[in-house]
């Protein structure tokens, strides 16, 4: 759990930095929705708050990482706008290997991605949803 508080005030630290004027309660519940992202390896929204260094029951962390991410003045493309271009500087002057992949996302739409291949990782760089089956 230590180690998890420390990853959570270094990931909050670089989050004031990029976003210096957002809200720091949205600022801290990023960091913990990170946070349990990358511990928890997981996307299912109670496996990621078990990863949170905080006290509470399962249901209401889930109930509070569920109202952050249905708040509508969280701007998903304005937040994630300056990791995208840390990502690029990282690899500035280096080989980049981009991955392209056209996902169906609900029954009619499709999800658009280009993303940086990294440690058998995808890295989203840019998406967009379109209206339409996989493959127009």
């Amino acid at each position: 759990m230590p180690n998890n508080l420390h990853t959570y005030h270094k990931t909050l630290q670089q989050l004031r930095q990029w976003l210096p004027q957002e809200r720091i309660t949205r600022l801290r519940n990023m960091a913990l929705l990170l946070l349990g992202l990358q511990l928890s390896g997981a996307i299912h929204l109670p496996l990621i708050v078990r990863k949170w260094p905080l006290p509470g029951k399962i249901p209401s962390l889930t109930n509070r990482l569920r109202r952050f991410l249905d708040n509508p003045q969280v701007s998903v493309r304005d937040w994630y706008h300056p990791l995208a271009q840390q990502l690029v500087q990282a690899f500035a002057g280096k080989e980049m290997r981009l991955i392209i992949d056209c996902t169906k996302v609900g029954f009619d739409y499709r999800l658009l991605t280009i993303a940086l291949a990294y440690k058998k990782r995808a890295l989203p760089l840019v998406w967009s949803v379109h209206k339409g089956k996989k493959g127009m």
